[in-house]
């Protein structure tokens, strides 16, 4: 947030308290914004850590600050009263004022985390009238996603320790798209895209960056899965956009009807031609023969009193809009009589209408889910293949262990989902063949493919940071893994007569 940095010489702690000396809020609210700021001072080192893909501290911490300074007022909803009774029923957490520059919010980190961000006026994610059918559904999963995404920081991460409460998280799958589109079009990418200017290509934009990791029906599929998964959850959660995309849906599905019986087509729009030529000539002569000009401009006058003209110029404007009008049928008429232009629009109904079915589907969300997911890791085993920077290859091991603890439907995470695990276990295989190609880890027995048994292990725990791995071979086949020097976990591996280098002496992981 471009304000200066007015208190660059005190600590984090000592600005807010500087900033809410010259605030109205409640004793309580000053405690619980203190208490927040303090949770995301000492958890963000292992945020970074694992998330990889954050702003800088500095940055976080002085854009909250500013909104706080700007902030007018802050309420703190207490859990008996009959404002939180009224948030439950509309499961929300909290309430912001844009204009009053003001915050209701339950009485817990995350809530008022969520509303603080929720405070500025931002630019939203705008699609202008060609892309009617997402163009408030896909706005609304991102901006939500971005939400969410943005509380992890003191909702997972306790300064001790990285875990997910999914009570606590308002969209499981907003937040899974928003992931997904974060790690393979990267932070920056993906922030800057959703503040862009209406442009008829910013959907080509997403398309062209996804095809560096997908073929081109794959990236096109990509995007039609998040936005049928849009729609769905959009018409979930407001019955008025839903109502829209229903009536969307009846025009197309009529439209490509009557688009689909070609002999109809070519008869009914070669009579609106013809008609609209004659209407447009009588309209040339009328205004360039000054008796007709005369004479309609009397007609129209002797109609009722609402009606008249009283004026030539009236008149002649009048003229010339219906005119417009005609050529414009004319124009119209010409493109469906062209067998290209016939099919670019049609193909463009198809498609819409296509991704409108949503509304109707509301049962396969999660196989929509699903199918997305699939893609997603398709896409980054090709990102990881291509790589060979070793900063960005050890990012890409913290990335994929990140995702699989990324929550799921039924409380499970990604990493239990029976249908991914073959997928996922042939990226990280992958992975792990960079990891030792490139000298990035050690290597513990004379066997490469046990060793790789023995790597894989860390994509299966919550350890913060992976580089801090020490492992201890007990036997040829018990071995446990230190974070430094605290025990994380023992692991049992199958051993047919490889030879383990080191016994009973702690090696490091990570070269």
């Amino acid at each position: 947030m471009p304000k200066k940095d007015l208190f660059h010489k005190l600590s984090y702690t000592e600005q807010l308290e500087e900033i809410l000396e010259k605030k109205p809020f409640s004793a309580d609210c000053k405690n619980l914004l203190l208490s927040m700021l303090y949770k995301l001072d000492t958890s963000y080192n292992d945020y970074e850590t694992v998330k990889r893909m954050v702003d800088p501290k500095k940055q976080v911490i002085e854009d909250i600050l500013n909104i706080i300074e700007d902030c007018n007022d802050i309420k703190l909803i207490k859990p008996t009263s009959a404002k939180m009774e009224q948030f439950k029923k509309k499961n929300i957490n909290f309430k912001v004022d844009q204009q009053k520059k003001s915050i209701e919010a339950e009485q817990n980190e995350n809530s008022m985390l969520n509303a603080i961000y929720s405070l500025p006026i931002e630019k939203k994610v705008y699609l202008d009238e060609e892309h009617s059918a997402i163009r408030n559904s896909l706005p609304y999963i991102l901006e939500k996603g971005k939400s969410i995404n943005r509380a992890e920081i003191i909702r997972d991460f306790d300064a001790w320790s990285w875990n997910t409460t999914f009570s606590e998280i308002p969209s499981i799958e907003c937040n899974l798209i928003y992931q997904n589109l974060q790690i393979l079009l990267g932070k920056d990418f993906l922030e800057n895209w959703m503040k862009l200017e209406n442009t008829k290509n910013s959907l080509v934009m997403l398309n062209n960056k996804l095809k560096e990791m997908l073929e081109q029906k794959e990236a096109e599929e990509f995007l039609k899965l998040i936005f049928k998964i849009s729609i769905i959850i959009c018409c979930e959660n407001d019955t008025k956009e839903k109502k829209r995309l229903k009536e969307e849906l009846t025009w197309s599905t009529k439209e490509l009807k009557r688009l689909s019986n070609t002999v109809k087509l070519v008869k009914d729009n070669t009579e609106i031609k013809t008609k609209a030529i004659k209407q447009i000539e009588k309209i040339y002569k009328t205004l360039n023969d000054k008796k007709l000009f005369e004479k309609e401009l009397k007609r129209l006058n002797g109609k009722e009193e609402e009606l008249r003209i009283l004026t030539p110029d009236d008149l002649e404007i009048r003229l010339k809009r219906q005119r417009g009008r005609l050529e414009n049928q004319i124009k119209e008429a010409n493109n469906m009589l062209y067998v290209k232009q016939y099919m670019v629009i049609k193909s463009r109904i198809t498609k819409e209408n296509d991704l409108l079915r949503a509304v109707e589907e509301t049962d396969k969300k999660e196989e929509y889910i699903l199918k997305l997911q699939k893609y997603f890791i398709k896409a980054m085993k090709s990102k990881i293949v291509i790589e060979e920077n070793i900063k960005t290859i050890i990012d890409l091991m913290y990335l994929v262990r990140y995702y699989k603890f990324l929550p799921y439907f039924n409380q499970m995470y990604i990493k239990d989902i029976e249908e991914l695990k073959d997928m996922i276990d042939n990226t990280e295989d992958i992975l792990i063949e960079k990891l030792l190609k490139l000298k990035i880890v050690n290597r513990f027995s004379d066997n490469e493919e046990f060793d790789k048994k023995i790597i894989k292990n860390i994509f299966s725990i919550r350890m913060i940071n992976l580089e801090n791995i020490n492992i201890e071979f007990v036997n040829d086949r018990e071995f446990i893994f230190y974070d430094v020097e605290t025990i994380e976990k023992k692991f049992v591996i199958e051993n047919e007569g490889v030879k383990i280098l080191k016994h009973n002496k702690r090696i490091k992981l990570f070269i």
